[in-house]
């Protein structure tokens, strides 16, 4: 028999999950006795019921001095063949009114020699439910060698409290059969509609369901009925969830008897689907649900809401038109639509679209329209139609055919491209000499002439548009430019008039508190031939030709840039044009790069890529930002930033404009905004000095749930998404100006999202460049949930050692007993050494109490790191000490990684166990360290044991905990806290020849660009 310890918790707590899912009185019966045999050996225990069929109190029962037959009869028993008589009515009195069980002294008297039952020489007595008694009888050499009766006493009163739990379950689903059956003639007529129904179909008596349809089981996920039937509805909805339907429905089911509305159902897999729920009440008790899955209604009304979206936010105007109906007419147009035609949505629907066209509009344009239409041909042409106004405007029309499933026509969608000021600037050229058309090459820019003789500025409205100004000297040119481009302007200006040769910038143009233009400028120099010294330029925004040129220029605000034009030779990308800015940097001289293949400036690595697929990618703008190396006459390397744009001349893609960033001062930079936008546990916009919002990252629009581009551009305290703490006295403006000052700002704050708000600390950190500016701002955010996250692992921490040293106490009060009372000195001593190995753990817990303490008050500040080849080697010698006879390997493929010295503690304690599992002879286990991705490492503990349990592996993986479970100890935990605290996470692999714990953490180097993630992102 054994004590009250982890084996008998283990076998109690298996006992309550059994009764859960027992469905009879006798099965429940039959299982209690089990585990109390099991738990507590050879005995003999009995459940004793009234024989009074009505019942009868026991707390009545009749007094030893009027005797009448036993109340109690036998209804089951286990153990060994007994004679034991029932229970007399002073016993079983006792019984009911004691705090404790009742202990009795069993049964005397002579057994036949035949008879070979034995008698139980003490009893013990605990009542289950007004019926029912459970004992538990034994000989008295048991009592004397091993059993604890302390301990029984505790096995039978937890025992008893748990089979009358389930007799209550078992008993009221079977209550009311009267009520039931009248409830199943009701439904018995519809049952067949109920079930073939879409909806699903409960009735709730209680708060329980006693009828289900199968629609409403297989809607929540479950497999049979049986499983729901006599369970709460509250275990179909999150406790969140669950609480808000309390709130809102049962007021109005008190008071109107009946409730509708949208809920969120939970299935025993972890998913959810939103629902329709409607209740009624038919009696004070008993209410009718009906529920209907909404999921693929919300489906198409989302997929509906972001196709309209996306068209009325194209950008361009689009109509579309049904066939189906006389005459073709419009039956969609969106807001471009409207702006471009200057004709409301209610003039133009109904209508054909050749209400658009006017005198001046090419018959031959619509007749070839029309044709298109006639034969279902897509066709995309130039047209001249007329506003609402009787203006007349020039439109790239594309109209393409819709087709249904059998491929009839079904709608026809138009896009118009507004091509009035791109015939107007074409015109405009065509106007311009000959010499300035062939430098224009047909594409869309300004033009100005630059007269250093005159000291004078001639600009053309397109470029006066693009500049946002109108410089008439060229010291008010000079105002407009970027102070930090100026050099490179004058240069690009005077350069041709010196050498002859054409010249090509890219600058800014802006003040250092406004915001930046930048433009493609190219000058040749003027052949008027009367001795002037002036350049003819072109100016071309380069602002908006990309989205990841915008974000170059915003990160690298200082950086050099060095540009060239290429064009496609037989597939080839050959140098055309070159700026001084990139022949400079690589030591050549312009008019030996100029007509060479850009490979030859490239190592080998970045010329295998142009020749691949690189160059073929930017001609189709297919190329994301990426890194080059350039390589000097000297044969340095020069690290850039590229972005290659499509070059066009007559809608023809001709070659590329090549940006290249030098970046070899700018590494620690880079590290820094690449660490801000990689990090999953922290939320980071990048905001100008001037509070525009130049970039967020993933983490940030997960979070809030908008689309990027509708923060991107605008102020960042535009958006309610971010409001800091009004006690810190402190708004997001006076943040970013403060940090704009070159201050670090620190307070905390609320972000708002889809999930609701989040607590978070956020600091306003400036960013400077190369040369010490403040170009940037970032607003990091991080979850400060971790704090609530320590706390509660403080809690568990606490219930685990309460329950270690109850547990300790008892064993403690039994051997100090038996100590006391024993003759023999080496029983004595063998006490002595129990009560030496109780105290040991406890100064085990100590020591482990003490590292979890400090580790959650020293980690978020302690930047100090081991090599993690010591930190393995160092937690293997330590365990290698205390098991000699135990192999430990250990393997590190990561010699050069550096990680906290506070991940020594949890891979110890993972060692620790993976040797002692299962208390094996001569256990082996294995110890390897890689490298998973950059800045992680994955460390794996493998054993040969017979496998973890489930409830460790639970804390472990999940760091989930009731009152009735914790774990093995506190390592376990140990390993838990510490490795979530460090940002890590873990996993639990057990197979059939032994068990793998994965420890994912991140290196030193990612926890200090990252900052460490809190414990509850990992979990």
């Amino acid at each position: 028999m054994t004590s009250c310890d982890e084996m008998t918790d283990d076998a109690l707590f298996n006992l309550g999950i059994d009764l859960n899912r027992e469905e009879t009185v006798g099965g429940a019966i039959d299982r209690t006795l089990t585990a109390v045999r099991t738990t507590l050996g050879d005995t003999v225990i009995t459940v004793w019921r009234n024989r009074n069929e009505h019942g009868s109190n026991p707390e009545n029962a009749q007094s030893p001095e009027q005797p009448s037959p036993p109340l109690f009869g036998s209804e089951r028993h286990t153990g060994r063949s007994a004679r034991i008589p029932s229970p007399d009515a002073a016993l079983i009195k006792r019984c009911f009114t004691a705090d404790a069980p009742v202990r009795t002294d069993g049964v005397a008297g002579p057994i036949a020699p035949d008879d070979n039952r034995w008698l139980p020489r003490q009893e013990l007595f605990v009542p289950i439910d007004s019926e029912r008694v459970l004992s538990v009888g034994w000989d008295h050499h048991d009592l004397a060698t091993a059993l604890d009766e302390a301990a029984v006493r505790d096995v039978l009163e937890r025992a008893a409290g748990s089979l009358a739990a389930a007799l209550d379950r078992i008993s009221s689903q079977t209550r009311d059969p009267t009520g039931e059956i009248a409830s199943d003639i009701r439904l018995g007529a519809f049952q067949q509609a109920i079930e073939d129904a879409a909806d699903g179909v409960a009735i709730l008596d209680d708060e329980a369901y006693v009828y289900i349809d199968q629609t409403h089981v297989d809607m929540y996920g479950f497999d049979s009925k049986q499983e729901l039937l006599g369970r709460s509805w509250r275990e179909l909805y999150a406790a969140d969830e669950a609480a808000r339907i309390e709130k809102e429905a049962f007021d109005a089911l008190e008071r109107d008897g009946h409730w509708q509305g949208r809920v969120t159902g939970s299935r025993p897999d972890g998913t959810t689907f939103p629902a329709e729920l409607s209740l009624t009440m038919v009696t004070p008790s008993r209410m009718v649900c009906t529920v209907r899955d909404v999921s693929d209604r919300e489906a198409r009304e989302h997929e509906l809401a972001l196709k309209e979206r996306a068209l009325d936010e194209a950008g361009t105007s689009i109509q579309i038109t049904d066939p189906t109906q006389p005459g073709n007419p419009l039956v969609y147009v969106n807001e471009e639509f409207v702006q471009l035609t200057g004709y409301e949505r209610s003039e133009a629907l109904g209508r054909n679209p050749r209400f658009l066209q006017g005198p001046g509009s090419d018959s031959e344009t619509t007749k070839r329209i029309r044709t298109a239409i006639e034969t279902e041909r897509p066709i995309t042409t130039k047209l001249r139609n007329y506003t609402a106004g009787g203006e007349p405007y020039w439109a790239k029309l594309s109209v393409t055919p819709v087709r249904d499933a059998n491929g009839i026509v079904t709608n026809y969608i138009g896009v118009q491209h507004d091509i009035t000021e791109q015939r107007r600037r074409i015109r405009e050229l065509r106007n311009q000499t000959e010499r300035l058309e062939l430098v224009l090459s047909g594409t869309e820019t300004g033009i100005g002439e630059w007269d250093f003789s005159t000291n004078t500025v001639t600009l053309d409205a397109t470029l006066r548009e693009t500049v946002g100004a109108s410089p008439t000297t060229i010291d008010e040119w000079q105002a407009v430019v970027y102070p930090e481009d100026r050099e490179r302007a004058a240069d690009a200006l005077r350069r041709p008039i010196e050498t002859g040769d054409p010249a090509a910038e890219t600058i800014r143009i802006g003040t250092d508190d406004s915001e930046v233009t930048w433009i493609d400028l190219h000058t040749v120099v003027s052949d008027a031939g009367d001795g002037s010294a002036s350049v003819l330029a072109m100016g071309r925004d380069a602002t908006k030709r990309s989205e990841r040129v915008k974000w170059a220029s915003k990160l690298f605000d200082q950086g050099p840039l060095l540009f060239v034009q290429t064009r496609a030779v037989g597939g080839e990308a050959v140098i055309e044009a070159c700026d001084r800015s990139f022949s400079d940097a690589l030591g050549y001289e312009r008019e030996a790069v100029v007509g060479q293949p850009l490979s030859e400036f490239y190592d080998d690595t970045s010329a295998d890529s142009l020749q691949t697929d690189g160059y073929e990618r930017a001609l189709s703008g297919d190329l994301t930002v990426a890194e080059r190396t350039l390589v000097t006459t000297d044969g340095d390397t020069v690290p850039c930033l590229l972005r290659a744009i499509p070059r066009t001349v007559d809608d023809e893609v001709v070659g590329t404009d090549v940006l290249f960033i030098d970046i070899s001062e700018r590494e620690k930079y880079t590290r820094r905004l690449e660490a801000v936008f990689n990090s999953p546990h922290q939320f980071t916009a990048l905001v100008r000095p001037n509070k525009i919002v130049t970039d967020v990252n993933d983490t940030l629009v997960t979070r809030i749930g908008v689309d990027r581009s509708t923060i991107v551009g605008e102020p960042i305290d535009k958006f309610p998404w971010l409001n800091l703490d009004p006690n810190h006295g402190l708004t997001v403006c006076e943040a970013v100006n403060r940090a704009g000052d070159g201050e670090l700002v620190q307070t905390e704050g609320e972000l708002q999202g889809p999930d609701g708000l989040a607590r978070i600390d956020v600091s306003f950190k400036p960013i400077r460049n190369a040369a010490g500016e403040i170009t940037l701002i970032a607003v990091e955010g991080k979850d400060i949930t971790v704090k609530t996250r320590q706390r509660q692992h403080l809690q568990v921490f606490q219930r685990v050692v309460r329950h270690n040293v109850r547990n300790d106490l008892n064993k403690l009060v039994g051997w100090t007993t038996m100590l006391a009372e024993e003759p023999d000195a080496d029983c004595r001593q063998d006490h002595l050494r129990r009560l030496t190995r109780i105290f040991d753990g406890w100064e085990r817990l100590t020591n482990k109490m003490q590292v979890i303490d400090r580790a959650i008050r020293e980690i978020p500040h302690d930047e100090s790191s081991v090599n993690i080849a010591e930190v393995t080697e160092t937690a293997a010698t330590a365990v290698r000490d205390d098991h000699s006879d135990a192999t430990i390997a250990v393997s590190v493929d990561a010699t050069d990684e550096t990680v906290s010295r506070w991940l020594t503690h949890p891979v110890t304690e993972v060692i620790k166990n993976a040797v002692a599992a299962g208390d094996r002879e001569d256990p082996y286990v294995n110890v390897s360290v890689r490298q998973v991705d950059n800045g992680w490492l994955q460390i794996v503990v493998a054993d040969d044991g017979p496998g973890m349990p489930d409830i460790e592996r639970e804390v472990l993986v999940t760091g989930e905990e009731t009152p009735l479970q914790h774990g093995s100890g506190l390592g376990i935990w140990l390993i838990r806290m510490l490795v979530s605290v460090l940002g890590g996470e873990i996993d639990v692999d057990v197979t059939d020849t032994g068990t793998e714990v994965v420890l994912r953490v991140p290196t030193s180097s990612a926890n200090r660009n990252l900052g460490l993630a809190a414990p509850g992102q990992m979990s």
